[in-house]
């Protein structure tokens, strides 16, 4: 049987995430299909670095009771939902999947909150950015919101490249639709949330009395937000004209029931009075009276919401809506269940026809998944038609975005890649010495981030009439790969550029160098030297290609936004930029930012903000935890890095200058550097030794936790002192309670 995966929120103990999702597994199976939730399992402990107070401590001191009762809940959930839901054996995490999510033959988004970003949804993984155009559908995804207003023009762009892609958008709610209309062009329509595609009797089969006892008749009150003086006394005037208990489904016995045992609460009620939207809807199903209360402590306006859910229905507003002088209204439930029928008819008729598709052959680039894009660009200057264009997304980094309406499906992007040919790219294993290195020219070492090994091999290039590539700053510190045909160019290349480079047109401009026969040097990461020969598609005699070891590269946007703080706190524009300044010696390397005014700052890296994030691993590029090149096979020449541990090694090479580990990988690669032995001093050394295989430049780091919360605050501007916070918090006195109380109850 075919399998369709369901992306829906699925963390919380929540009643109406656990029913739809109940809902849209009977309906995707009653299709013909085998129904999976994939869960996401990202976190947001109970004891974090944003919410932990020590007023927060107290709290939870004194409500021990309460929160051992949410685990009790929590256990009741996890029961229901083992009983009556199927999930997948691939699980989502901090923006990785534990395995590749093959063998489904649909994803479907839907339905409740998924796309709410103010709630830290809306994301690739809601959004489907890992599925193929023709495979992904949304089934009433709601925003939860009126507007985006919210959000940056970055985030905003974000949402619209994943919308893009789908063929047909179901969405929840009206807002929905406008929300969709106003970012995109493709063709949106409201249906019914997946709860109201099954009938009444289909729930009430499903129901499950609660086992204590209730005292009827009863009004079940089921408050997310606050209950307001004015609320409260609403409540006892609904209960007591109808002789009725008041029962707070959130306090006592109803605390820990589960959402089958929830709507049997509801279904027996002789009134509900609520904010949320999923107790409205089983009210409705089951003919049960409603009081819609608007909730009072939501950031953002909510009640579009109910809005699109009483339309649905045909239910009046005034009937259902809470205002000063209540009335018991009457709904005619005849006529309310021949609306939602006609809705069901529909809804069900959208998913038949978006589950019946065509699967279609793309030979396109199709960037499933950000960790599967290393931003080379080798599949845009390879495309003839110039349909690709590097669209940058809110974390700062760019992925290729093709226009379909130019595409020809010629398929040389593919062929371009460096991740989806990443076996074919690199040389199978070290033929050819390691070396210890050095430049025997003191000024050639002190402008070097190293040892000065890659000035050497630019000069004596250049020396030939050939051109050298790499990596410069441009006039706003961002930086760019460029082209240099001369010596006194080649300071622009020298030191360390903890960015990722943008490669521009640089493949297209060294292939033209290539066939017109000059010599040309490449230099950058493995994955830039992979995509340019992918974009090459031959071997080139004449081509010498240099890769730098590489920990990972952060993002641009978060190199910009800690320039601009620092000029607003230095009151000047910044003038140069030193990654690698030596003033404190090669180990104990500081950033320098010189500014207009004649200022300077300078930090050793453990105490720059900047120089925190990036090697904390929590602002990289996606790629760059599955990196496909850290190995000692490496797509280049030559290789260069810093040669830590020389004092272990050789501690005659150790004056703290600077010394590089340099090898080889072709007899290209030994014969140039064999051509520059007599400028500078060098060893051979064990690769092991020289390189051990627990360094980062041989196996790729690990995501912090914090990384998806940290783009997140980026996004909404928060400046890097502010961001540090996610890096690594403090440890105070009550941090250590804290810490100890969470072992004591086992909270994960």
């Amino acid at each position: 049987m075919k399998k369709v995966g369901i992306i829906t929120l699925t963390k919380n103990a929540n009643y109406g995430n656990v029913l739809q999702n109940i809902a849209m597994q009977k309906i995707v199976n009653e299709l013909g299909f085998e129904a999976e939730t994939i869960l996401n399992l990202t976190n947001s402990p109970l004891f974090n670095k944003k919410n932990f107070s020590f007023a927060n401590l107290v709290k939870w001191i004194l409500n021990y009771n309460g929160y051992r009762e949410n685990e009790k809940r929590n256990e009741n959930f996890r029961k229901c939902c083992s009983k009556n839901l199927q999930y997948s054996n691939v699980t989502y995490n901090n923006g990785r999947f534990s395995k590749e999510p093959t063998g489904y033959e649909y994803f479907i988004t839907g339905s409740d909150q998924v796309w709410n970003p103010t709630f830290g949804f809306a994301t690739e993984f809601e959004l489907l950015g890992f599925v193929p155009k023709n495979r992904k559908i949304s089934y009433a995804a709601s925003f939860g919101v009126d507007n985006l207003d919210m959000l940056s023009d970055s985030r905003k762009d974000d949402i619209r490249h994943y919308l893009a892609e789908f063929s047909s958008i179901s969405v929840r709610e009206d807002s929905g639709e406008r929300i969709v209309r106003n970012l995109c062009s493709t063709p949106v329509e409201t249906h019914v949330d997946p709860t109201l595609l099954l009938k009444r009797q289909e729930w009430e089969m499903l129901a499950i009395k609660p086992k204590f006892n209730l005292k009827k008749p009863y009004i079940l009150v089921y408050m997310l937000g606050e209950i307001s003086a004015e609320y409260q006394m609403a409540i006892k005037k609904i209960a007591k004209q109808n002789n009725a208990e008041i029962i707070n489904a959130l306090k006592g016995k109803c605390k820990v029931i589960n959402p089958l045992e929830f709507i049997w609460l509801i279904n027996n009620a002789t009134y509900v009075c609520t904010d949320s939207f999923h107790a409205s809807v089983f009210s409705i199903i089951f003919h049960t009276k409603l009081y819609i209360f608007n909730r009072r402590d939501q950031h953002a306006n909510q009640n579009s919401r109910f809005t699109s859910l009483l339309r649905q229905c045909g239910i009046q507003k005034d009937k259902v809506i809470y205002k000063k002088n209540l009335e018991d209204s009457s709904i005619d439930w005849e006529c309310v269940d021949k609306y939602i029928e006609k809705e069901r008819e529909r809804s069900f008729e959208y998913l038949k026809k978006a589950l019946s598709k065509e699967k279609v052959v793309v030979n396109q680039i199709e960037i499933l998944n950000k960790k599967d894009c290393c931003g080379c660009s080798a599949c845009a200057q390879a495309c003839v038609k110039k349909c690709i264009t590097m669209r940058t997304d809110y974390e700062g980094f760019t992925y290729p975005e093709v226009d379909l309406s130019t595409c020809v499906q010629c398929g040389l992007c593919k062929k371009a890649c460096p991740i989806i040919n990443a076996d074919s790219n690199s040389n199978e294993m070290l033929h050819y010495p390691a070396y210890a290195a050095f430049a025997d020219a003191e000024n050639v070492r002190l402008r070097s981030s190293s040892g000065g090994i890659f000035t050497l091999l630019a000069e004596n290039v250049l020396h030939k009439g050939g051109m050298v590539f790499g990596a410069a700053f441009d006039d706003e510190f961002m930086v760019s790969h460029i082209g240099i045909e001369h010596i006194e160019e080649i300071t622009r290349l020298q030191g360390s550029k903890y960015l990722q480079s943008r490669i521009g047109n640089t493949y297209y401009e060294a292939k033209v160098a290539l066939d017109a026969g000059r010599q040309v040097l490449y230099s950058g990461t493995a994955c830039q030297i992979a995509g340019l020969k992918g974009y090459l598609k031959k071997e080139y005699p004449n081509l010498l290609t240099l890769d730098v070891l590489c920990h990972g590269v952060p993002s641009p946007k978060v190199w910009n936004s800690y320039l601009r703080s620092q000029e607003v706190l230095h009151n000047g524009y910044v003038r140069r930029t030193f990654f690698r300044h030596k003033k404190y010696g090669w180990k104990t390397y500081a950033l320098l930012l010189e500014f207009s005014n004649n200022k300077a700052y300078e930090r050793i890296f453990a105490e720059d903000p900047f120089m925190q994030m990036f090697l904390s691993n929590i602002c990289l590029r996606p790629s760059c935890y599955a990196c496909k090149f850290k190995s000692l096979s490496r797509p280049s020449d030559i290789t260069i890095g810093d040669c830590w541990g020389i004092d272990n090694i050789y501690p005659d090479m150790d004056d703290d200058k600077g010394t590089s580990i340099v090898f080889a990988h072709s007899e290209k690669g030994m014969d140039l550097l064999k051509k520059i032995w007599g400028e500078m001093t060098y060893k051979e050394g064990n690769i092991e030794e020289l390189l051990p295989n627990t360094a980062d430049s041989r196996k790729s780091v690990s995501p912090h936790p914090n990384r998806n919360t940290f783009f997140a605050a980026l996004d909404a501007g928060e400046n890097c002192d502010e961001l540090l916070k996610f890096v690594k918090p403090k440890v105070s006195i009550l941090g250590k309670v804290k810490r100890k109380i969470k072992v004591i109850i086992r909270i994960d």
